[in-house]
């Protein structure tokens, strides 16, 4: 089957709901509300997001409850997506889906590791069943790390995790993490190996964020918990796209941040660590915009193919993040000039 006739379906579907993301004018109008029940009441009165809050009362727009409404209404989309996906580009996309699981695994670590109440944290994922087999519910109910990782037996990231039970607490969670993250970035990565051609640059782009993650947790590694530059290599993913393992073991072993980021500079990223070093806090954001306009022009520039799939599930958790954001800046009195800094759509 051409790509034509195989895509046809699923980028008319797509076509359809890009009319129904936020647009310019929306980001301003909440940029200038007081408060997050102000985002509350224009999402429910004047976008798309109707259909998530219609059957809210008004005593449930706490800012987590809106967030976990938000989250699973994109799931939605996703599921409407994977009906017109067929074969490996179906394999993919569920496996892209899959992200959702490893940042869920996560959230359930860390509240044990934090010794937070997750007795009803399975509440926030209602549509997990589309992407993920592990009972949610039963998570739940866990009262330590060692039982939670238990209940990943039969996953990819047992194995690894269960090495770091003996871990100190302060560690734990950071160690668990980056592992869990390795195996699903190494999983991602033999499967996007396998397409070429025309598809080729959106899988450049997913290397790209593969490069990204490492320099973040090489940054974290070395500032925060003070790993050797030995383990921070160790612990680096594979397969990034600019920054190879030469790279990666000179930015390991970097005598400290400045280094570090004068490193970088002398990378394909420099436009992205050329500004000053005071800056660093934006530079989560700044990688984000990168991967989103990057995004945009490799759909701009793309036939009928996996690309315009793979660009719209980004877009749309980049605007699920920015709408986060958002809400949380808003109920801390952030100002609009302030807030504007750190959404990744650029305002």
């Amino acid at each position: 089957m051409s790509n034509v006739r195989r895509f046809a379906a699923v980028n008319t579907k797509i076509k359809s709901m890009v009319g129904k993301l936020l647009t310019h004018e929306d980001y301003l109008n909440m940029l200038t509300m007081t408060s997050e029940k102000e985002i509350f009441d224009y999402l429910n009165e004047e976008t798309y997001y109707s259909n998530i809050f219609k059957d809210m009362n008004e005593e449930d727009y706490s800012i987590a409850n809106v967030e976990s409404h938000i989250k699973n209404y994109i799931i939605t989309l996703y599921k409407k997506i994977n009906c017109f996906i067929t074969g490996d580009y179906q394999k993919l996309f569920r496996l892209l889906m899959k992200r959702f699981e490893a940042e869920d695994i996560k959230a359930f670590l860390r509240g044990l590791i934090l010794k937070q109440d997750i007795s009803e944290l399975y509440l926030e994922y209602p549509n997990a069943s589309f992407y993920s087999k592990l009972d949610y519910r039963e998570m739940s109910a866990c009262t330590d790390v060692a039982e939670l990782v238990e209940m990943l037996k039969d996953t990819l990231y047992y194995k690894v995790l269960k090495l770091y039970l003996s871990e100190d607490e302060d560690r734990m969670l950071f160690y668990m993490e980056m592992n869990i993250d390795r195996v699903y970035f190494s999983k991602l990565s033999v499967e996007i190996s396998k397409f070429k051609g025309d598809e080729k640059p959106i899988f450049e782009i997913l290397q790209m964020n593969i490069d990204f993650l490492n320099f973040q947790w090489i940054y974290r590694g070395r500032k925060f918990y003070k790993l050797s530059s030995e383990e921070i290599l160790n612990y680096t993913l594979p397969n990034g796209h600019f920054l190879n393992y030469d790279l990666l073991k000179k930015l390991s072993y970097a005598e400290d941040e400045e280094t570090l980021f004068d490193l970088m500079t002398k990378t394909h990223y420099k436009k992205l660590f050329s500004h000053d070093k005071d800056t660093e806090l934006y530079l989560e954001r700044d990688m984000d915009r990168y991967l989103y306009k990057h995004f945009l022009k490799s759909e701009r520039e793309s036939s009928l193919n996996m690309i315009t799939v793979v660009t719209f599930t980004h877009r749309l958790e980049f605007e699920m993040r920015d709408l986060f954001t958002m809400i949380e800046a808003k109920h801390y009195g952030v100002a609009p000039e302030e807030l504007k800094e750190y959404l990744i759509r650029v305002i």
